[in-house]
């Protein structure tokens, strides 16, 4: 009992807190002033500006050259704006999400601004817990330059709520030495499903323990891997029409999609013999030698950096289309700045600015220096962004190409063709209850794998019917 009262009296506290800061209608402030905080840090123009709090995220203790980083960010903020007191917090949104997040907020602990991923753009606007940055952006002097693809992922309904950090878009990577040890072409860049599955079985080895191509079996990570397929077939899962919601992948497309899962496991015999397998434990398959192509973003540090491949061995690829021709979709997803919509408007705006301080500037560029130089005295490579928070064909991306010029070797060069087709056909993730869908299709794909003879259509329409009723039925557009 005692519980549920704490608990009411949380929301209560939050709801109300919430409308007190919805009357200021600017969604936090202005950008535009640089020296010493906004113009009401001192309106009468006498004595000190007025101090301003804001609470910032602090890494953890294990991680000390990112501590290092933060401390000097922090003296060089406070330099510049010295009314700003700065307290440190060690909560980060993937200790509990949104639902964590919600706790903070109704007991005011949350912290100025907290980093987040793709998925919650939906949910964190639905809910009231990002502060609209509309104004705040518009008045940035580089906004021009942010990398769009990124800032559209939190654009709702033409406000803006979240700041780029980085990005990624899917793709694959090859192990090329095991290619060249079994005499097999690497296909091209612009492949298909079929030739994926002709490279995949090219390096096949089963007897050996060598699986040609694995993605996730577990955890939400299998659903998200296969939407990617999804896509290229042509369904995008959820539809909005007539003020609803509506799950569209039991549909011709999804089914060819569970066929090609169905086929890739039991008529090809390409992926590994346990395919019940998280990320994690692809990574560790792919950088021991004993997996041809993995379906994992960030292949290439797992094949160089932590598998000791040679930089010409970790080959990425953008995945495949459904065929000769047809776009070769694929997630884009990456790493958000959120700002604590309790805030005051001087609160969000020193947030912002903080946020922000080393982007576009030479610090910038000088602490990406920083871990190349890390990097290189590990004897590992630095491998850069391949979505960063700044436009590709920005003068900044060329102030920080000069830069990665400096360290030949060390610094991971991309090839010109792949980087042509990589983000060309970049799609945003489901944007209503996308880890909820992904939970569903993970179970799918779990019969698929474990049941030979699993009945296609009736799992898609039971996965379908079951997003439709337990989430997607209650959306309130």
């Amino acid at each position: 009992m005692k519980q549920t009262k704490m608990i009411m009296l949380l929301a209560l506290a939050f709801m109300l807190a919430l409308a007190g800061c919805s009357g200021n209608g600017s969604g936090g402030g202005s950008a535009k002033s640089e020296e010493g905080g906004s113009a009401k840090d001192n309106p009468d123009g006498a004595g000190q500006a007025e101090k301003i709090t804001i609470t910032v995220q602090y890494p953890p203790p294990d991680q000390e050259v990112d501590r290092k980083a933060m401390d000097d960010k922090i003296a060089r903020f406070q330099q510049k704006y010295p009314n700003v007191v700065i307290e440190k917090s060690d909560w980060f949104y993937s200790d509990g999400g949104a639902a964590t997040l919600g706790l903070k907020l109704a007991a005011g602990e949350a912290p100025s601004y907290f980093n987040t991923y793709a998925t919650e753009a939906k949910i964190l606007t639905d809910k009231g817990y990002a502060a609209d940055i509309t104004q705040l952006l518009n008045g940035y002097d580089f906004k021009d330059q942010i990398n769009q693809k990124l800032l559209d992922i939190f654009n709702i309904d033409g406000k803006c709520y979240a700041i780029p950090q980085g990005g990624y878009v899917m793709s694959v990577g090859i192990n090329a030495k095991l290619f060249r040890d079994k005499g097999a072409e690497l296909p091209a860049y612009d492949w298909t499903w079929e030739e994926l599955i002709d490279a995949a079985k090219s390096v096949s080895d089963p007897g050996k323990g060598i699986a040609g191509f694995a993605v996730a079996g577990q955890s939400n990570a299998a659903g998200w891997n296969l939407t990617n397929f999804m896509y290229q077939a042509g369904d995008f899962v959820e539809e909005v029409k007539d003020g609803k919601v509506t799950a569209t992948f039991n549909s011709a497309a999804g089914l060819k999609v569970l066929e090609l899962y169905r086929d890739l496991r039991w008529k090809h015999n390409v992926l590994p013999g346990d395919w019940n397998l998280a990320n994690p434990d692809l990574s560790n398959l792919y950088k021991q030698g004993r997996l041809g192509i993995i379906f994992h973003s960030g292949s290439l540090n797992t094949g160089i950096n932590d598998g000791g491949f040679a930089p010409e061995d970790a080959k990425i690829y953008p995945l495949p289309g459904m065929a000769k021709g047809s776009p070769n979709y694929a997630i884009t997803g990456g790493n958000f700045f959120v700002i604590n919509p309790q805030q005051s408007p001087e609160q969000q705006e020193m947030a912002f600015k903080f946020i922000t301080f080393d982007y576009f500037q030479d610090s910038g560029i000088e602490n990406e220096e920083l871990k190349i130089q890390e990097r290189q005295n590990n004897k590992q490579m630095h491998i850069p962004e391949l979505m960063p928070y700044y436009n590709p064909d920005s003068e900044y991306a060329q102030r920080m190409n000069e830069m990665y010029a400096k360290y030949p070797g060390v610094v991971y060069e991309y090839d010109p063709e792949f980087l042509k087709l990589y983000s060309s056909n970049a799609m945003p993730e489901p944007p209503f209850h996308a880890q909820e869908y992904y939970a569903i299709m993970t179970k799918i794909i779990q019969e698929i794998f474990s049941n030979k003879d699993a009945d296609l259509r009736e799992l898609l329409k039971e996965g379908a019917d079951k997003m439709q009723a337990d989430y997607l039925n209650k959306v309130e557009l």
